[in-house]
């Protein structure tokens, strides 16, 4: 808490450091009973309030400075100006609440709950000359938010605008959303970076000028440099950004008997932007014309960077250019931006910078080029398919099937041959022909356009007359979205995809994620901590289900909950029946992955946010210690291998090429090599009544093998369930148990030149 003077009496001092002056004068002009009685006066509703909108600050990361008190006085000056009313219930008292912070301004314009102040009283404007955020107690010589940022209050402004859309959305749980979701900094802002080492800043404040200011702080350099580093930044990222936001340094805690901790020992202060996509990965800053007089200001602002440049509309501007090769790269572009303005203006260097968004893309891979590839591929391949004539059926519709159509296949699996799916809605126009002639006959000529551009593509789909064909679900994997590569072939790519649609559908109380690692540390906190039991997921695709109808969806779910997938995903083409996971996965699976992408999201944000350079394939490397065998598989016949969380220094292709189009008239390539994926098959099919299989499909060279305990019990001898059993006798009576010797022998007979060895770890058997 800080005070004010008149500038009538700071006119008298020739040396005067506010904010210790604030400090002496605060007995005197603090008068606890004041705000005693105000919030003595708010009612027992109102109360209530107060305590609801001091949770909603606690879920705002950086927001501490801002307590049930101020909650309460804040409830007070609402009644004071009759803004609200005792006879409102608390929803509309907590709307109202949440509608003043996002209406009103109070870095412009203040409020006060002075009503009779004294002589001796700043104005208004005289608070607003020395604190950036304006809240006046009843004595008129209090602010009570002295210690709030601008960028502060302009999340919170943010934050209440955004709480007001998701209160009154009848599809959201308000209350759960808004007071009881903390919001990490990690999972809110598309770009956060750290400034460490900030001992630093005090050759920002001679580089920013700021020495007056240094003395009002107290020698405090962090809290001196923060608000004029913060500003540069802004002016800097312009449109590139919705929101700057930062943390705030805590006040630190000494015995008293010791010497109080240096303000270089501060923890790192977190930084956090919210990307406008439209202009975030623009490699352009296009300035003013040469003669325009802001072109100075420009130039002053990005120094060398800032060059004179000639663009085909004619005028030569001020520009700034960044380099950058993928879209990947230029997610880096607001990183290069804020180092090179820190540096200029701040003396702050590189080393002191570090940048926490981006460092998962190494691992998670997005290959936007390369997805754009493929779909440009299909939609030649469309037309061509549109152009065919004298077709004994006629084309009725084209559709892409694959995933990475829809741009959610990584650059994982983009160097490897496989099938692309595209299903055709085919009209009969010369009658009735049978299927396989039907299909020979259209193949001949699809191949023959395919081959062209190098998009492998499966038969298409037969119709008959009058009715529509859908393409049958088959299992697939979903790379873009869980990190637990052994429980990939568990949850199929379509629910994956249906998770990660509901992040951007359903992003309460967040915004949509603009950045795939806040999109992957979301979906990890989705997968982890959302009620599977209770709830169905609802993906609302293109807004076609009404609240009415999401409603009925929950209560038929209830009603019919045992009857129903563990994992329940429901779309508007899929009210009742969850095509995606009716078969997969079981409870245990999907228990031990919500165990695993909750693990995984702590060990992720807690390298992070540790401030250092960490290793972050560490969340996506499979844990091998619970498995009872594992069979280690010969790694010149993995075709991913080169793609795997640790390649090997020397690497084969087999099954992959280098990216370049196949030309026309050549030989077709292997299609979908993959002897590890077969070699899965046989064993699930031969052994999934006594054993579960893991495998990381994405350059794995294990196969991790876990018993299943039920399956060893003694069973009664049939000579027609001797399967990979063996008889055992005990008191004149037969019974049939695994052969557990036979078995490992055709794990490896099955796997012959694939299977390099078998380690047995006999002691976790419980068979």
């Amino acid at each position: 808490m800080y005070f004010c003077v008149s500038t009538k009496l700071l006119s008298s001092t020739t040396s005067f450091n506010m904010f210790s002056t604030f400090v002496i004068i605060h007995n005197v002009y603090l008068v606890p009973n004041q705000h005693i009685k105000l919030i003595y006066h708010v009612t027992l509703k109102t109360a209530v309030i107060s305590i609801c909108v001091s949770l909603w600050f606690k879920t705002i990361p950086g927001a501490g400075c801002f307590c049930g008190f101020h909650a309460s006085m804040l409830m007070a000056y609402l009644l004071s100006t009759h803004k609200v009313g005792k006879t409102m219930n608390p929803y509309q008292l907590l709307r109202n609440a949440l509608n003043f912070f996002a209406s009103t301004d109070l870095t412009e314009n203040g409020i006060t709950l002075a009503k009779n102040p004294d002589s001796k009283a700043p104005s208004l404007p005289e608070f607003h000359a020395a604190f950036s955020v304006v809240f006046v107690d009843p004595s008129g010589h209090l602010n009570l938010l002295a210690d709030m940022t601008a960028f502060t209050y302009k999340r919170i402004q943010h934050e209440a605008s955004l709480s007001l859309t998701f209160w009154d959305d009848p599809t959201v749980d308000g209350f759960q959303a808004l007071l009881m979701t903390p919001k990490s900094m990690l999972r809110t802002y598309d770009n956060v970076f750290k400034l460490v080492n900030l001992v630093k800043l005090q050759t920002s404040c001679k580089k920013l000028l700021l020495l007056n200011e240094l003395m009002d702080h107290s020698g405090n350099y962090v809290l001196t440099a923060l608000p004029f580093v913060l500003s540069l930044l802004q002016r800097g990222l312009g449109e590139r950004i919705h929101l700057l936001v930062h943390s705030l340094p805590q006040d630190p805690e000494w015995p008293v008997d010791s010497a109080p901790p240096k303000h270089k020992d501060q923890p790192p202060l977190n930084i956090g932007l919210l990307l406008n996509l439209e202009h975030a990965l623009s490699v352009l800053e296009r300035g003013p014309p040469a003669d325009n007089p802001k072109a100075a200001e420009f130039r002053q602002l990005w120094g060398s960077r800032s060059q004179l440049r000639r663009f085909q509309d004619g005028a030569i501007t001020e520009a700034v250019l960044w380099s950058s090769n993928s879209i990947s790269q230029r997610r880096f572009i607001v990183l290069k931006i804020i180092t090179h303005l820190l540096e200029l203006h701040a003396d702050i260097p590189n080393s002191c910078i570090m940048f926490v968004g981006g460092q998962l893309d190494v691992v998670i891979g997005c290959g936007e080029e390369e997805s754009l590839e493929v779909v440009q591929s299909y939609d030649d391949l469309s037309k061509k398919l549109w152009q065919l004539k004298d077709l004994p059926l006629s084309i009725t519709s084209v559709q892409g099937a694959h995933q990475a159509l829809r741009y959610t296949q990584v650059s994982h699996l983009l160097g490897y041959i496989q099938l692309c799916d595209i299903f055709l809605t085919l009209t009969l126009t010369f009658g009735l022909l049978p299927k396989n002639s039907m299909t020979n006959f259209l193949l001949k000529k699809l191949l023959f356009k395919v081959s062209d551009d190098g998009l492998v593509c499966s038969a298409p789909t037969y119709s008959r007359p009058g009715s529509r064909t859908f393409p049958d679900p088959t299992p697939s994997l979903s790379p873009t979205s869980l990190p637990v590569d052994l429980l990939l072939e568990d949850i199929r790519e379509e629910a994956a995809d249906l998770l990660v649609a509901s992040l951007f559908l359903h992003a309460a109380p967040f915004t949509p994620p603009s950045s795939p690692q806040v999109g992957f540390l979301r979906f990890l906190h989705v997968l982890s901590t959302f009620d599977w039991k209770n709830n169905p997921l609802i993906v609302n695709l293109n807004g076609k289900l009404t609240a009415v109808e999401q409603t009925d969806i929950k209560n038929d779910f209830v009603a019919s909950r045992e009857s129903l997938p563990t994992m329940f995903i429901v779309t508007p083409s899929e009210k009742k029946v969850s095509v995606w996971t009716k078969e997969a996965p079981s409870v245990q699976m999907l228990q031990r992955a919500v165990m695993l992408a909750a693990e995984s999201l702590r060990v992720l944000e807690t390298q992070l946010d540790s401030g250092e350079k960490q290793d972050m394939r560490v969340a996506f490397r499979p844990p091998l210690e619970a498995y009872d065998v594992l069979i280690h598989l010969d790694s010149k016949q993995v075709p991913l291998l080169a793609k795997a969380v640790d390649p090997p220094v020397n690497t084969f292709r087999r099954g992959t090429h280098g990216g370049q189009p196949f030309t026309s008239g050549g030989a077709l390539p292997v299609i979908d090599y993959d002897p590890v994926r077969l070699y899965m098959s046989e064993l699930r099919e031969a052994f999934g009544d006594l054993a579960l299989f893991f495998y990381d499909l994405y350059g794995g060279t294990v196969i991790a093998v876990l018993w299943k305990p039920a399956a060893f019990e003694p069973k009664p001898f049939k000579t027609s369930l001797m399967n990979a059993r063996r008889v055992e006798v005990n008191d004149d009576v037969a019974t049939t148990v695994p052969n557990v010797e036979a078995i490992l022998q055709d794990f490896r007979i099955i796997g012959e030149g694939l299977v390099k060895r078998l380690e047995l770890r006999t002691e976790k058997w419980v068979v």
